[in-house]
């Protein structure tokens, strides 16, 4: 406890911020503040308290719709109560200027809704905060440039298989590739492979089968195609041309 988290709690709670008013003893004692700190807290007048937590909340939904915007438009639209229930309580310090605006509060809506909202929402949020971290991401950058500039010949490559920095692959509780409206995702159970593409201004999203799913697990530097279709097992030719696909299109690679 401390200065720093009285005036957090004071920015993002009415209550708060209104026993400064009412019962300063108690707020000095909730949070060990010295007569000093709780001067400093004082010294402000209860409306500057109230411009700024309405600030810190219009910058906190900017920095979100950055990277969510479907997420925070579905919100705000028609779960306003629980948008204002994740931003009364999200008042945090600042991001570390190296990480890309918005991505930090990105994550704790993220992981905030899984715990408070319905599935299908948590769902596409994840989703888009995959596509947006691939958006930022340096490595994902390079690893497109470098498969656009490598092309393929169409066959599985040799040496030990990699999943491309470019391309990530996750599992959904609904077809967040059908959204939005959000609210009409199907409740179908959904693997995605994402691709960042060079110089191409949105992330590709791909519904897979569970047979690729399998594959791409696989390609993580340990194995090679043979290896890996062995491990997957089934139809071993109809195996060697998805790996040849996916080469084709970026998204495995080998040092070989």
């Amino acid at each position: 406890m401390g200065v720093q988290d009285a005036l957090a709690a004071m920015l993002t709670c009415e209550a708060e911020s209104a026993l400064l008013r009412e019962d300063p003893v108690r707020l000095q004692r909730r949070y060990e503040l010295s007569d000093a700190e709780l001067a400093m807290l004082g010294g402000a007048a209860p409306d500057g308290y109230r411009v700024t937590r309405d600030g810190v909340r219009g910058k906190l939904r900017s920095a979100v719709a950055a990277c969510l915007p479907d997420t925070v438009a579905e919100l705000t639209g028609g779960h306003r109560a629980l948008w204002e229930q994740f931003t009364r309580g999200a008042l945090c310090r600042p991001q570390p200027v190296d990480r890309p605006f918005g991505m930090g509060e990105s994550e704790r809506l993220t992981a905030w809704l899984a715990i408070h909202a319905a599935p299908r929402l948590t769902a596409y949020a994840r989703y888009e905060l995959a596509r947006a971290a691939l958006v930022h991401d340096r490595d994902a950058a390079l690893a497109a440039r470098a498969a656009a500039v490598a092309g393929s010949d169409g066959r599985p490559p040799a040496g030990a298989l990699r999943l491309s920095a470019a391309a990530g692959v996750g599992t959904y509780t609904h077809d967040v590739t059908a959204g939005p409206p959000i609210g009409e995702l199907p409740a179908v159970r959904t693997r995605v492979l994402l691709q960042r593409r060079w110089r191409a201004p949105v992330v590709r999203a791909y519904r897979i089968g569970e047979g690729t799913a399998m594959l791409l697990a696989r390609c993580d530097g340990t194995r090679d195609a043979g290896q890996v279709i062995a491990e997957v097992g089934g139809d071993r030719a109809r195996a060697a041309e998805t790996l040849a696909e996916l080469a084709l299109a970026g998204l495995v690679w080998s040092r070989s």
